[in-house]
């Protein structure tokens, strides 16, 4: 038994990095051929190919050996990060021209580009709609059902039963607001209702009680899920998505002024016990984890760092106000800055993850 529970954790982090993937790659791929570009390759994965095929349009498409991650390769693309067009280009024909990436419309080079990260976000949108007009809006009043020992919550005395009125000043309606105010604050001004009375508390966040966990829990019912109509759900959606992009900015925003701490940043380790643990939780939490990875993907990838799909946004913005390219040598030095960035994140939020593992593994 304990030896199947091991495998839930990589086999369901490879089911959410792989449909995230797909998902993300498929929104370059399906603009690329709307705007006339001939797509090479479709790769879910990198290193030695374990399968292919080619379409009539011939494209390939493989699955190979190392599952992390994915790539569409262009017709005229130097690599698969579309860095830069390989020298050949110059030699094309004007047949070979109208279907190379490099040689496209500016817009359209930008369209091909966004069309990832909003790929990710319109399949989020769709399965939350999807999963809201079956089940309904989960609507949880904000009582608190139990405290987790030696969180925050317990040190602040938040106790059973206790019903949360207001966070720094805000009234809370439903207990998933609390969500929020746990990911963009450190220090929560508490007001709760207890036995007829209003209660302040102040619960302080920190990442020796496990980061951003306040440490409360809700009880989940039946009752609790509210019938909508498709058309509600997708309203819901929308808006679901738009605060988690906005709450992820606030706290990257606070991340970088200091003003608040990177251990909380999960990275593949991270995510994988994430998934795990959503599995582990059953259909509906694990296909709100990939919702919520879907909508982290996309927005990460607009980021305007260099080698994501924002770092091409950013260069094609510069091309259009100056009128030419941007310097090849520019865009090189750019490109290495912005790999060596997500290198240096990889490494913070990886020591964060084996910190987060063996914590919980001895605590």
């Amino acid at each position: 038994m304990s030896a199947l529970l091991s495998l839930v954790y990589p086999v369901s982090f490879l089911i959410v990095l792989s449909l995230v993937v797909i998902v993300h790659e498929f929104g370059h791929f399906f603009a690329a051929r709307r705007c006339g570009v001939k797509v090479e390759q479709f790769s879910l994965g990198f290193g030695r190919v374990l399968w292919s095929r080619k379409d009539k349009k011939g494209t390939e498409w493989k699955v190979c050996l190392i599952p992390l991650g994915g790539y569409v390769q262009m017709f005229g693309d130097a690599d698969a990060s579309s860095a830069k067009a390989d020298e050949k280009v110059k030699d094309f024909t004007e047949e070979e021209k109208k279907v190379s990436f490099p040689h496209q419309p500016l817009w359209k080079k930008a369209l091909i580009s966004f069309a990832g990260p909003a790929m990710n976000y319109i399949f989020a949108i769709v399965l939350l709609t999807i999963f809201l007009s079956i089940f309904g809006i989960i609507v949880v009043p904000p009582v608190v059902s139990a405290v987790s020992e030696g969180s925050a919550a317990e040190a602040a005395g938040i106790r059973k039963d206790d019903r949360i009125l207001m966070i720094n000043g805000e009234k809370i309606n439903e207990f998933s607001e609390v969500r929020r105010f746990v990911q963009l604050d450190s220090v929560l001004n508490m007001t709760v209702l207890r036995d007829g009375q209003e209660v302040s508390l102040t619960a302080h966040l920190k990442p020796e009680t496990g980061g951003a966990i306040l440490g409360v829990q809700a009880v989940m019912t039946q009752e609790h899920f509210r019938s909508v109509t498709v058309p509600q759900a997708f309203v819901e959606s929308v808006k679901e998505a738009w605060e988690i992009t906005a709450d992820t900015l606030v706290v990257l925003k606070r991340i970088v002024l200091g003003q608040r701490s990177a251990d909380d940043m999960r990275g593949p380790l991270g995510i994988a016990e994430a998934s795990g643990d959503a599995a582990r939780g059953g259909v509906i939490s694990f296909i709100l984890f990939i919702i919520q990875v879907s909508i982290g993907i996309g927005l990460v990838n607009l980021l305007p760092i260099p080698v994501l799909d924002g770092g091409h946004l950013l260069f094609y913005a510069v091309e259009a106000i100056i009128r030419r390219p941007v310097n090849e040598k520019v865009q090189n030095v750019a490109l290495n800055i912005g790999l060596a960035l997500l290198l240096c994140l990889l490494i913070v939020t990886s020591w964060n993850d084996i910190v987060r593992i063996f914590v919980r593994l001895f605590r």
